[in-house]
């Protein structure tokens, strides 16, 4: 599967996009398992501040992240039926609690450009790359790195929350 900071060697890849508060977001519909509304979940003590809680997904533990907060955007109370993007990251599976789920876009080669080098920080970490589309810009979220596994956060939420 062709990753999207690969996707300016590859074909057109299908986006799904979302917003966090005033951010649009997307990711690679390939990494999508599936959207989900959230109407219970299982709060996890002693787990990072990102993780909202888990939920039972038939029969898979699903841990739930609040990505407003990883984006630092401040933590953000998970309303019932929030939508969660559901992906497997690693052995794990991850829900990334967003405002809203709008649309899946194709993104052609020449449209899927580096993060800006000015978006650093806290927040820049968490793109892998930029779709210019002719609404705006789409910011393409690094599935792993916004879950918590990363080289400055190795281990998988959900195996750090059962601590």
């Amino acid at each position: 599967m062709a990753t999207l900071a690969t996707a300016k060697r590859a074909a057109a890849i299908d986006v799904v996009v979302f917003r966090v508060d005033d951010v649009t977001c997307g990711m690679n519909i390939l990494e999508v398992q599936e959207i989900k509304k959230i109407h219970a979940h299982t709060r996890v003590h002693r787990a990072p501040p990102y993780v909202r809680g888990l939920v039972n997904m038939r029969g898979h533990v699903v841990t739930l992240i609040d990505v407003a907060q990883r984006l630092g955007l401040g933590a953000r109370a998970v309303r019932r039926a929030a939508p969660a993007i559901i992906l497997s990251v690693g052995d794990e599976l991850v829900g990334l609690l967003v405002d809203e789920v709008d649309d899946v876009i194709v993104a052609e080669p020449a449209d899927v450009v580096p993060p800006p080098s000015n978006l650093g920080g806290v927040q820049g970490r968490f793109f892998e790359a930029v779709v210019r589309t002719h609404d705006g810009l789409v910011a393409l979220i690094d599935k792993e790195r916004i879950a918590g596994i990363d080289a400055d956060e190795r281990a998988p939420v959900v195996r750090e929350a059962r601590r």
